[in-house]
């Protein structure tokens, strides 16, 4: 059988078990799902710091265009609505 590898994106070296958690969330039948989480990091602690600057990079970006995508949708019922408004008035 074929061992798994889990190596590091940056430097290649195999990366260790940190934690462990479990999480219950609902399912959409309603019922809970049990849901384990692992985190694993580099061996290489400032690879690992690099790494998860990286990492929180990407999160920020993530956020910050999900805000603008909320953002853009609210301003498009505004805009909807206000241009419903102006047509029943006419």
């Amino acid at each position: 059988m074929k061992k798994s590898t889990n190596p590091c994106t940056r430097c290649g070296k195999e990366r260790v078990f940190l934690r462990e958690w479990v999480e219950t969330v609902p399912s959409f039948l309603g019922d809970e799902v049990k849901v384990i989480h692992r985190e694993n990091v580099c061996p290489d602690s400032e690879c690992q710091k690099i790494v998860q600057a990286e990492l929180d990079k990407q999160k920020k970006k993530r956020d910050e265009l999900a805000r603008n995508k909320d953002e853009r949708l609210k301003n498009r019922k505004s805009n909807f609505a206000l241009a419903r408004k102006k047509k029943t008035l006419n």
